[in-house]
């Protein structure tokens, strides 16, 4: 198995992941996806509203700003014990965090708010960021609201999806028959590359080391190449690994909450086999 990091900047990475099945490497891409919670407004009070804006449209808005949710995974019980707690109608402190804002239009221009303004109950509990637009409000206009956030799935809703990203392509494997590469007409699949992964040098087309990871196998080369001197497939078990946090969580924590979520899993269906008799 070989893991290279070949970018990582904030909450975006970028792994070149080699000696892994593809089936291991989805079930981590879906569990991120799907089941590492994070937390996310999802009942939203509205006391005031004398915009154009529909409460609802209020309500969608908030719901879909990301918040950090790093401390509050050990501190808040978990989104299925709070689910239960919210269709019930009981808002407790161990399992919601409280956002409150009254805002009144006093100027005489129009005046955002931005997510930035919301009173947060924890500190552990805030808008990723403080800029995110909710609505704009015209001179003598006002917006007054309670909001709670908890724990959630993305399997639930994608709002409470840590991650923009979790992608992963294929390796590609580039083959070029020089019997058939006809010397300068081969210097039309060069121009034709998006990813600018081949090269003509020296009377030769030469497949750039440097870019080859970025080859997203869309096969223009093989189209254009007049002689069918180049094939792309693809390398079995090779596979480019892109993952972009919503800021909610970081990239450590959502791959190991990730991992320790498909442990959990597996050892339940073993457990399970054992129960019925399957496994002994």
């Amino acid at each position: 198995m070989e893991i290279t990091v070949l970018e990582s900047n904030g909450n975006r990475i970028k792994l070149y992941v080699k000696g892994v099945p593809l089936h291991v490497l989805n079930s981590i891409r879906r569990v991120i996806l799907s089941e590492v919670p994070t937390m996310a407004i999802s009942t939203v009070v509205i006391v005031k509203n004398n915009t154009v804006f529909y409460d609802e449209y209020v309500a969608h808005r908030l719901g879909l700003i990301p918040l950090t949710s790093e401390n509050a995974l050990n501190k808040y019980k978990s989104p299925e014990e709070c689910a239960k707690a919210e269709a019930a109608g009981y808002f407790t402190e161990d399992c919601f965090a409280r956002f409150t804002l009254d805002y009144e239009n006093n100027t005489d221009s129009y005046v955002t708010i931005y997510s930035g303004d919301m009173v947060a109950s924890d500190p552990d509990v805030k808008p990723v960021h403080d800029k995110i637009p909710i609505i704009v409000l015209d001179r003598g206009q006002g917006v007054k609201f309670e909001a709670y956030a908890r724990l959630g799935r993305g399997s639930e809703h994608a709002k409470w999806s840590p991650v923009s990203v979790a992608a992963h392509k294929y390796v590609a494997d580039i083959n070029v028959d020089y019997e058939k590469c006809r010397g300068i007409d081969c210097s039309k699949c060069v121009e034709a590359c998006p990813k600018n992964v081949l090269e003509f040098r020296e009377n030769k087309l030469v497949v750039r080391n440097d870019r080859k990871l970025d080859c997203s196998l869309c096969r223009v080369c093989e189209v254009v190449c007049p002689t069918r001197a180049i094939s792309v497939s693809w390398i079995d078990n090779e596979y480019v690994f892109i993952l972009e946090s919503l800021g909610s969580l970081s990239i450590k924590t959502i791959f190991l909450k990730s991992i320790e979520i498909l442990e959990n899993k597996i050892d339940e269906l073993w457990n399970k086999l054992v129960e019925t008799g399957v496994l002994s």
